[in-house]
């Protein structure tokens, strides 16, 4: 790969920075640091006093003919504000962006690095594929419009995570901590040495960066991205907490990992500490949630959560702590009219029923050792109960299209429809590579996107320790134990930084549990569970 060919665009367009600034750049040498960068300098918008032989550029065309005068093959956006610009950072994350085959590259969202020591960049082809009037434009076209374009994610520089947070751009804060403070270089060294040495508590606070109203999809910070987070608070901490409280099941389905993977020899197992069986691990992540706003909390398994001996008391457990709305998905065939009792008056919120079929025989066949007529008679009675209670507990049955219910989808939904809150029906996924998927409904991108799974839940796997991936049933996304470290700081350490780091750029590790997976094709980001919540339970609270 030959080295990128950049063009440099100091983009004024927000008007024309202070005099107090004008002096840092005179001070911190930051024309001389803009020169470094790349085949020349532009100025986009107000122009400001600053020494060099800089162009004025203000309108598309202008810029375009400038990219081709100078044959660039990439246009690189920096602010006026980046009083710490970094030249050898940012040279070293050029000399990995290949426009030819990466639309953008940043060294701003996702990356451990404080805002601005950095630069984002654009392939030249992609600024005349867009067509847009500015520089801000285009990156903002390309969040909100990122199908099929390449983003590349500088992964090379790291701070830690707390001054990942933190805006080394000129304002109020940066001007406070200046005054009379000593800086030792300006760059990335320059401005943490500045912020462990010279920051109190209050300035370190003023550091923080401030997101400009609420985007799609963004990063840890907050800061607008292609992909990430989906609110400010699931960027703070996850929105949606996933127990898969035991590997223990009474059906052996033909399209589930329980039946079809080879027996690994590992014991029966319940939601458990990592020395011993009890509520512990529950208890412990619940009240870590009771902090954070929460969207949903799933109650599920890599087998069959009735058969859980404490399952009632979580449900209780989560609602007596305020956390939720929880949701239970189960199979029905163990749930009596008993267990129906204490499930609605447990504090539930939704249960979701997996049943794949409407014809006996089709039942049958795909969840084999259960009983048609009992689980349908365990599930009629739950929702004649619900409906004489008058209980908020919302309905969900789903349906899994297989070879073996071809024909059978229309009828099911005719069906249930009349009788639930909702119909699910899924496309068969291959669970990591242990079954065959459904064909790729989503057709039409020549890249692989990055997985969902690592941005929207933490699942709680029966061994209590985090999983990123709902769909492992070899827990290879296995990370700590819960017990030992807790959501918190897994959401924002490196085991899950590199991961989505990895999906980001598209260069997951050959040993990853990723690298393999054909299950993203069927992940699309606008899709989710957790919009089916979001539509039944949220949009009616409270129940």
């Amino acid at each position: 790969m030959s080295p990128t060919r950049a063009l440099v665009l100091l983009d004024c367009s927000r008007g024309a920075p202070a005099q107090e600034l004008s002096a840092l750049w005179e001070r911190s040498g930051f024309a001389e640091r803009l020169q470094r960068l790349g085949l020349g300098v532009c100025v986009w918008g107000d122009l400001h006093p600053l020494d060099g032989p800089w162009r004025r550029l203000s309108s598309a065309p202008a810029l375009g003919q400038e990219l081709r005068r100078t044959a660039a093959d990439a246009l690189v956006l920096v602010e006026p504000e980046q009083l710490f610009l970094d030249p050898g950072l940012v040279q070293a994350g050029l000399g990995a962006f290949d426009p030819g085959r990466i639309d953008c590259f940043t060294q701003w969202e996702h990356c451990r690095l404080p805002v601005g020591v950095g630069v984002r960049a654009l392939a030249a082809r992609t600024w005349f594929e867009l067509g847009a009037r500015s520089p801000q434009q285009a990156f903002a076209r390309l969040r909100a419009e990122p199908a099929g374009r390449k983003f590349a994610y500088d992964v090379r520089q790291r701070v830690p995570f707390a001054e990942s947070l933190l805006d080394a751009r000129y304002g109020a804060g940066l001007g406070d901590l200046l005054r009379g403070a000593e800086v030792e270089t300006w760059d990335l060294a320059g401005f943490s040495a500045l912020v462990r040495r010279d920051a109190s508590p209050a300035q370190l606070a003023a550091l923080r960066y401030r997101p400009e109203g609420q985007a799609p999809r963004m990063d840890e910070r907050k800061m607008p991205a292609a992909y990430g987070f989906e609110s400010p608070e699931c960027a703070e901490f996850p929105t949606y907490v996933m127990f898969d409280v035991t590997n223990v099941c009474n059906a052996r389905c033909i399209h589930c990992p329980q039946s079809i993977r080879e027996d690994d020899g590992s014991l029966p197992e319940f939601l458990r500490a990592s020395e011993h069986q009890s509520l512990e691990v529950f208890k412990r992540v619940v009240d870590e949630c009771s902090g954070h706003k929460m969207s949903f909390v799933r109650i599920t398994a890599d087998g069959e959560p009735l058969v859980h001996p404490h399952l009632f008391e979580m449900l209780e457990y989560a609602r007596d702590q305020g956390v939720g709305p929880v949701g239970l998905t189960t199979n029905g065939s163990l749930l009596t009219e008993r267990r129906a009792e204490r499930l609605l008056s447990s504090g539930v919120a939704l249960v979701d029923f997996s049943l794949d079929a409407v014809h006996p025989e089709t039942f049958r066949e795909i969840r084999v050792g259960l009983s048609f007529e009992k689980t349908h008679r365990n599930i009629e009675r739950f929702i004649a109960m619900r409906n004489e209670r008058g209980a908020g507990v919302k309905v969900v049955v789903s349906f899994v299209k297989q070879e073996a219910n071809r024909g059978e989808l229309e009828e099911f939904r005719s069906y249930w429809a009349p009788r639930v809150d909702e119909v699910v029906i899924r496309e068969m996924i291959s669970n990591v590579g242990l079954n065959e998927p459904s064909e790729n409904l989503w057709p039409g991108w020549d890249a692989r996107w990055p997985c969902a799974h690592f941005f929207r839940r933490v699942v709680i796997n029966h061994q209590g320790r985090l999983k990123a991936c709902p769909i492992d049933w070899e827990q290879r996304t296995a990370n700590e134990y819960v017990a030992d470290v807790g959501i918190f700081d897994q959401w924002h350490g490196d085991f899950y930084w590199t991961h989505r780091m990895q999906h980001l750029n598209d260069a997951i590790a050959q040993e990853s549990a990723c690298a393999a997976c054909p299950d993203w094709a069927g992940t699309p980001w606008e899709l989710g569970y957790e919009k089916i919540v979001e539509r039944l339970v949220h949009s009616e609270e409270p129940l």
